[in-house]
């Protein structure tokens, strides 16, 4: 079974999309190489990242979510922000991971089993904190917390090539609703802190759907959180792996696009809009 493929995006980076559509970005300088996320963990990433690059390799883990830290544990050095440490352990679960394949793929492939998944990391990640810099020789990452899709959701900028994963954190559909995601009002806020970044990228990349998309996705999420806030959210209804009663703000018109051709949309918790709703 192929449990990946690859696309080359820019010089020093390189695409890894997993078999459920998950991207992982494998960037590479002179002296060292980072896997920003780790996909759902189905299949050999460690040994696909070595058939890649002959640079050693660490792991910067967006966030805790199964579907980008299920192939971590085949690393020495993954970071992560602390805020969700917690998180990873609860969400990357083996259950989890299977869970997510099957719903992904309407069901684990035939002859798919637990042994075609990476085990589940027992070793602690080491922190990621905001501005945190890598220096890979010639290419340098920098870490921009954008807590909002979890608390510790943090996009990675490269600097040397101007660009920046927003992955999770502003992306055509924005999941804010589970109990680890913040309202929409400090979602809002993040979003804002993350404009202020604004002039030191001009490509942005995704973990879902296409790799790359227009800067202008952040100012059309802001914009959603400014609808949701004053109440002008259509308040369409939205299900999610056995979740009901979420609401998603804007009529969709297919996959990632809305129907009033706007950019960027919300899927949220109608009890988590405001700051005070969650105190």
């Amino acid at each position: 079974m192929e449990f990946f493929t690859v696309e080359k995006v820019s010089p020093s980076t390189t695409g890894i999309t997993d078999i459920t559509g998950v991207h992982s970005f494998l960037v590479e300088g002179e002296k060292e190489a980072v896997l920003i996320d780790s996909g759902t963990g189905a299949g050999d990433l460690k040994g696909f990242v070595q058939s890649l690059t002959q640079l050693p390799v660490s792991v910067i883990l967006t966030h805790g979510h199964c579907d980008h830290a299920g192939g971590d544990a085949g690393f020495e050095k993954v970071y992560l922000s602390e805020k969700d440490w917690e998180l990873a352990k609860n969400h990357a679960t083996m259950d989890m991971k299977k869970d997510y394949v099957s719903f992904c793929l309407g069901g684990l492939p035939e002859g798919m089993g637990e042994e075609d998944f990476c085990p589940v990391r027992t070793k602690a990640s080491l922190p990621l904190v905001d501005g945190q810099e890598f220096d890979l020789g010639g290419v340098i990452l920098k870490a921009v917390a954008v807590p909002g899709h979890t608390k510790g959701m943090t996009c990675i900028l490269n600097v040397t090539e101007r660009s920046i994963l927003f992955g999770d954190g502003c992306n055509p559909s924005v999941f804010l609703w589970d109990e680890e995601a913040l309202s929409v009002e400090e979602y809002r806020e993040s979003l804002m802190a993350l404009k202020e970044h604004e002039g030191e990228y001009d490509r942005v990349y995704l973990s879902h759907g296409p790799k790359v998309i227009e800067k202008e996705i952040l100012d059309g999420v802001i914009s959603v959180c400014e609808d949701i806030l004053n109440g002008k959210s259509d308040k369409v209804p939205f299900a999610f792996m056995g979740h009901e009663g979420l609401l998603m703000a804007k009529t969709p018109a297919g996959q990632g696009e809305r129907a009033d051709g706007g950019l960027g949309n919300i899927i949220y918790n109608s009890k988590k809009i405001f700051k005070s709703s969650i105190l």
